[in-house]
């Protein structure tokens, strides 16, 4: 992980006080009330007690992004659901000896929407899955939306040429706009340093395009489909991997409909003689080792789904500094002298179980992808080096 270790990003962010949108479908109930500015007996309740306050800021961010995946037709229900809500709240908050009433009452609102926001997700997520067969009609359907995720979908279909539009870097940039300008999260500069440092997505390549997708979407519990792979093959398994070196690297997750070549029981025996070395030095990084078990992940998935891409050059310059650990960390294996850290008899198990989980490899490469003998061979091995390599890498010093 070469990218500086970022500050933890929560799920569900809040956006704070300050939070506004623009949307000109959303009403500005959508934005959290400001505390200098309070005047009812409710509204000077929350603003005397910072848990209120919290609970205010993320029940805030919580219906904007319900509006944001809600359907035309359905935000008018969601409006006047808030809008009834806060006359409860009214009530609930008035008192400022009821700060716990006031409290449950915020508690229940902020869930009920996140139960409305997982369904209206699983929506944008069903017509996401329809891209591959329809794309017109995905994003037809996707251009209903107002929210950030839609938006980034939109971005993908255009600029990928997917679907074509007229003046297509124009309308690249109209989104891109919209949703650094809108759809994000104000308090997380972080997030919104990361995309502006994309550039100009529109006249930029694939990778940037991906990678501003996957920063949109680790904000949401919509994953990665497994067409982003197929399709755009070593640029989406870069975009896709390790980022922060952090609990953000646990977002978005990816295409889980794939059965992992590590499954098959030539590499389970290789585990059993790594995993013991290995455990202790990923509780040792803390939140850092998500983003090592991203990495995990990835390498599975590309050995699995789209085993000849193991063979490409990187493309981005951080993923050409990982593809140089993974050369050391290789190297280091069949020289491996810390017994201390890795004991010598597990070492040399592993040495010996390596040719038959390659070997296997291979042979599910020729019978299942079809492809001939000798690049079969070749990525096979290049999976042995991203299951050993990326652990490996664990055990050794940082440089």
């Amino acid at each position: 992980m070469t990218t500086p270790v970022r500050r933890s990003l929560r799920r569900r962010c809040l956006a704070g006080a300050a939070f506004v949108l623009s949307f000109a479908a959303m009403p500005a109930l959508a934005q959290s009330f400001d505390c200098a500015k309070a005047a009812t007996p409710a509204e000077k309740t929350v603003c005397a007690s910072a848990g209120l306050r919290s609970a205010d800021e993320q029940m805030a961010q919580t219906y904007a992004d319900l509006l944001g995946y809600s359907a035309p037709g359905d935000r008018d229900s969601v409006l006047k659901a808030q809008t009834a809500w806060l006359t409860q709240r009214d009530k609930a908050c008035a008192d400022k000896a009821k700060a716990d009433v006031c409290a449950a009452a915020y508690d229940r609102r902020t869930e009920e929407m996140a139960e409305s926001l997982r369904t209206a997700q699983k929506r944008i997520g069903a017509i996401v899955a329809g891209i591959p067969k329809d794309p017109k009609g995905a994003a037809a359907a996707l251009a209903r939306y107002e929210g950030a995720a839609a938006k980034a979908w939109l971005v993908y279909l255009y600029h990928s040429g997917t679907v074509a539009v007229p003046d297509r870097q124009g309308e690249v940039r109209r989104l891109v706009a919209e949703v650094i300008d809108t759809g994000l999260p104000k308090n997380d500069p972080y997030l919104l340093e990361e995309i502006r440092n994309l550039g100009d997505v529109a006249g930029g390549p694939a990778e940037n395009m991906l990678m501003f997708l996957r920063h949109v979407l680790s904000l949401t519990d919509l994953e990665a489909p497994c067409f982003l792979f197929t399709k755009h093959g070593q640029p989406a398994f870069e975009a896709f991997g390790p980022f922060w070196g952090s609990t953000r690297d646990a977002t978005p997750e990816v295409c889980h409909d794939v059965k992992s070549v590590y499954d098959l029981p030539e590499w389970k025996k290789l585990a059993t003689h790594l995993d013991p070395a290995i455990a202790p030095a990923l509780d040792e990084r803390g939140s850092i080792r998500i983003g090592y078990e991203r990495q995990f992940m990835i390498d599975a998935l590309q050995a699995s789904l789209v085993p000849s891409t193991l063979l490409e050059a990187p493309h981005s310059a951080e993923a050409r500094k990982m593809a140089e650990t993974r050369t050391k960390a290789a190297a280091a294996f069949h020289a491996w002298k810390d017994f201390d850290l890795w004991p010598e008899a597990q070492v040399k198990a592993a040495k010996a179980a390596l040719p038959s989980a390659i070997a296997a490899t291979s042979k599910l490469y020729r019978e299942k992808f079809g492809l001939a003998a000798n690049i079969a061979d070749q990525a096979a091995r290049a999976a042995g080096d991203r299951f050993i390599a990326s652990r490996l890498a664990l055990l050794m010093p940082d440089d």
